[in-house]
């Protein structure tokens, strides 16, 4: 017992960190289970550990740390289980055909061929008002040669649109899109078609409102293609950047500089704290050697980097390193140590509380993972001088500490980013440890001066550096995209992989015993699992609009537009750019007006179009998929799966058997799922 209680007590200072790590573990755990689990069991169990934990008995103390780690899980689970219950939005659970829709505009936010909408307490033709969600968003394609006043938020208008409910994963452990909308009280996706009519203006504008134009502003005043590049770095509204620059900055993996995070924030409040550090200098009687004016440029740099964090629309990977930038400068104000590791683990502990969904977000993740991996650099030796050196020997010292910051950063959130997005960036590290010195000395400080010239109207000068620096910056991600497999599709690994990966992480982050580099192992079993993935052989969309098979010469999109969203993510699943049409008449794919069959490892897969269709096909395929119910299909030889109207689908041969899945597996019954079979 004693060796056990030795190997799981917690060092000094270390609590909050592991419990934090614990706490997030069991969040994760019930986003993963397959249905809603017992509140009242799951509080009841944390009282009873949380009674042993704390219970005075001498007797007691050697299972205190056992009691305490199994107590965080389950306190995860619970807080994250009782915040969902008290989540409780409406869903769109069925497709709606374009009709007359009214609403407020809530939010605003431009795209590259137009703008996408939220419209809060929507009124929907032909939906009852208890079934009605509290806030839908639509996607509006604008004609350019037609140009349309946009609405300002709180008007409310009236426009044609077509609604879906949101889409689950489109792939196998994919990202839940119905997840995401569901914790932002979102119930329904659609298209709208313009013009909008506006019933009511708004009575007065507000600070979203003065964002949006904004963003607006920068946009014009920079032009379409560096312009929302800018706004991005500015008020985080980066939708309306050119495709071509986007899939740029991805091949190269500098978008991360655009989406508002750690980096912005810290060179924001680096600039700002400095300068009033400067400028105090100039104050009569040494004020600025006093400790009192450190105090005060911490105040001032806290209120700047707050409004800064509110004009972004406060993106999680912002919110985090302002939380980490918060305890810092209050420390200082209150002339207080900060210790970096525990600050990071404190501002992830207060947002979970606040939203235990954000977990599960990209920008959390990534933000959290690339930032402990730059901490536990930082707190190692190698970044530390042991000697003293020249001035040319410091310039290179930075320039190696740059490089191998940028190292530290791709390799921590290199399996997150696989899992996330399938791809991997060779010359990531490359492009971001050129790209560093611009942006920390050129980019971040041009921000700070635009907001600090903002009051006076002469932002313009800001922009013109800023217009600079993006050019260049864009100049560098279109080079290194251009080079040979600059971005290579990779599968997403299975859970356990990423667990063993992310485990991995942790302990070589955390721990200051040899011990730690066992977790390089764990990372390794991470990218090792991504050879255990078996690509399904047939991938069916929701209604059967997009289909992809397994052929001889690899997948192909049989039915559907390759540049969609769905063939969009199953191909980077699949470790592809792209889908490759495949038109019928080939041996893999025929068609005729009743339906198709495909064939996959020389069996016969028909999709029938009609229910006598279905009923012919049941006698002479091997496997029949259809969106009608099969009763029919009952010969030995014939398997039919009858498809749901919504959500996508994956099939594969095991053994001569067609095994089948889909969203609603992937989801389980949970109360953003479109299975959900529990109260509302």
């Amino acid at each position: 017992m004693s060796r056990i209680n030795a190997m799981i007590t917690v060092p000094r200072g270390y609590g909050l960190i592991w419990g934090t790590g614990l706490f997030a573990f069991g969040i994760a755990l019930y986003f993963l289970l397959p249905a809603e689990p017992p509140l009242a069991w799951l509080w009841c169990t944390v009282a009873v550990l949380l009674l042993f934990t704390c219970w005075p008995r001498h007797g007691n103390m050697r299972w205190r740390p056992i009691w305490a780690l199994l107590l965080w899980p389950c306190l995860g689970v619970a807080w994250a289980a009782t915040s969902t219950a008290l989540h409780t939005p409406i869903m769109l659970r069925y497709e709606l055909s374009p009709r007359p829709v009214q609403g407020v505009v809530r939010d605003i936010e431009r795209t590259e061929n137009g703008v996408r909408l939220t419209l809060g307490t929507p009124t929907i033709r032909g939906l009852a008002a208890n079934d009605t969600p509290a806030q839908v968003r639509l996607s509006v394609r604008l004609n350019p040669a037609k140009p349309l006043a946009l609405p300002q938020i709180g008007d409310e208008i009236s426009l044609l649109a077509g609604l879906l409910p949101p889409m689950g994963a489109a792939t196998p452990g994919g990202f839940d899109f119905a997840r995401y909308f569901y914790f932002r009280n979102i119930g329904a996706v659609g298209y709208g078609l313009p013009p909008w009519t506006v019933e009511h203006k708004a009575e007065q504008t507000g600070f979203a409102q003065w964002r949006v134009a904004l963003t607006e502003r920068i946009i014009v005043q920079l032009g379409p293609q560096r312009g929302p590049i800018a706004a991005g770095l500015i008020t985080g509204e980066d939708r309306a950047i050119r495709e071509a620059d986007f899939e740029a900055l991805k091949a190269s993996n500098l978008y991360h500089i655009i989406a508002i995070s750690g980096g912005h924030m810290v060179v924001i409040a680096g600039v700002v704290f400095v300068g009033l550090r400067l400028l105090l200098l100039l104050a009569p009687r040494s004020f600025g050697l006093r400790p009192e004016a450190k105090s005060v440029a911490a105040a001032i740099t806290l209120l700047t980097v707050t409004a800064y964090l509110f004009v972004t629309g406060m993106p999680i990977s912002a919110v985090r390193a302002y939380v980490m930038i918060a305890l810092v400068l209050l420390a200082i104000l209150f002339r207080r140590e900060a210790d970096t590791l525990r600050s990071l683990f404190l501002a992830a502990l207060i947002m979970l509380v606040l939203d235990p969904s954000d977990l599960m977000e990209p920008g959390f993740q990534l933000s959290f993972v690339a930032t402990l991996g730059i901490v536990a650099l930082a707190q190692a030796r190698w970044l530390k001088p042991r000697h003293e050196v020249s001035l040319v020997g410091r310039a290179v010292r930075a320039l190696a500490a740059l490089l191998l910051i940028a190292m530290v950063a791709e390799g921590a959130t290199a399996l997150l980013v696989a899992s996330m997005f399938n791809t991997f960036a060779p010359y990531g590290v490359l492009a971001n440890a050129i790209a560093t010195p611009l942006v920390a000395l050129v980019l971040m400080p041009a921000v700070a001066l635009f907001f600090v010239l903002l009051p006076f109207g002469l932002e313009g000068m800001a922009l013109a550096v800023l217009d600079y620096g993006i050019m260049a910056m864009l100049s560098l991600a279109h080079h290194i995209a251009a080079l040979p497999h600059a971005q290579l599709f990779v599968p997403s690994p299975p859970r356990w992989g990423l667990a063993a990966g992310l485990g991995g992480l942790a302990l070589v982050c955390l721990l200051r015993s040899r011990v730690r580099w066992i977790g390089l192992a764990g990372l390794a079993v991470g990218w090792a699992s991504m050879l255990s993935v078996q690509p399904p052989v047939l991938l069916v969309g929701a209604q059967a609009k997009q289909i992809a098979l397994a052929t001889p010469e690899g997948y192909r999109l049989v039915r559907g537009r390759p540049d969609s969203l769905v063939p969009q993510l199953w191909a980077n699943a699949l470790g592809l750019r792209e889908l490759l049409l495949l038109k019928p008449g080939t041996d893999a794919w025929r068609c005729d007006r009743f339906g198709c069959v495909a064939t996959v490892e020389d069996a016969r897969i028909a999709l029938p179009q009609d229910a006598l269709a279905a009923v012919q096909d049941c006698t002479r395929a091997d496997w029949v998929i259809s969106s009608y119910r099969l009763r029919e299909c009952a010969q030995p030889m014939t398997a039919g799966y009858a498809l749901e109207r919504l959500g996508s689908h994956a099939f594969w041969v095991r053994n001569g058997t067609l095994w089948h899945e889909n969203s609603a597996d992937w989801q389980g019954n949970r109360p953003w799922s479109m299975g959900w079979r529990g109260p509302r």
